[in-house]
């Protein structure tokens, strides 16, 4: 019973075997006898019960100064439990029920297979596209030193929505990287590879703005430089 001592509103409480009425368990802060009187009331209601043959008595209710001793019968035991007077003992009596019953494991059920989808095939990217994309990604780094990645991924993506075009649903950024969600069509190789040539003029035009045109230029030209020396 020690699921009682956790229960909110209990002064104390007593476990009576409803065999033989014996007392099994008193706890609790309650100056009453719990026991006995828990003991004799749950007696006594057995006999008037079956005296004037009044069928099932669900609890026996006793009010004494503040107190009210609520006295109910669960799996053979009469719980005599004391708690406050205002206590609704019906009400209280389905809350520590509840807290008694023992929880039941839900049944396992047979767990769907999980069908993945096909991998998607590998994004092959024609030179002339992915050198554009790997200059983007260079300047980016470059501008975004010190800090400024997010500042200049944010110019990016707007760029990307000023002048990509239709070739927007197919790029974004990824690991603070531009690159290809999907595979482009071949017969837009050319025109994909204009669109990013203006994206890296607008990339080139902010930075001027942003650095001044001495170095931005010393900048472009680290970026140049790294694309000369990184084969793609």
């Amino acid at each position: 019973m020690e699921t009682l001592d956790r229960i909110s509103g209990i002064i104390g409480y007593s476990v009576v075997n409803a065999d033989d009425g014996s007392i099994e368990e008193v706890k609790g802060s309650s100056t009453s006898p719990l026991g006995e009187l828990s003991a004799f009331f749950s007696s006594a209601s057995e006999v008037i019960k079956n005296a004037l043959m009044l069928g099932n008595i669900e609890y026996v209710s006793l009010t004494y100064g503040a107190h009210r001793l609520i006295i109910f019968l669960y799996n053979n035991k009469y719980l005599g439990i004391e708690v406050e007077q205002e206590q609704e003992p019906k009400a209280f009596i389905e809350r520590v029920k509840s807290a008694l019953a023992p929880s039941i494991e839900p049944t396992p059920q047979p767990v769907a297979e999980e069908i993945k989808p096909p991998p998607k095939p590998a994004i092959a990217l024609p030179r002339s596209i992915e050198s554009k994309l790997h200059q983007i990604n260079l300047l980016i780094e470059e501008f975004g030193a010190e800090g400024k990645k997010a500042q200049w991924l944010e110019i990016l993506n707007q760029g990307l929505g000023i002048l990509a075009g239709e070739m927007v649903p197919l790029v974004g950024v990824v690991e603070d990287n531009l690159t290809f969600k999907e595979q482009p069509p071949p017969e837009k190789e050319d025109e994909f590879v204009q669109i990013l040539r203006t994206i890296i003029d607008y990339l080139v035009k902010k930075a001027v703005a942003e650095f001044g045109s001495s170095q931005a230029r010393l900048k472009v030209q680290s970026v140049i430089e790294k694309m000369k020396q990184i084969e793609v």
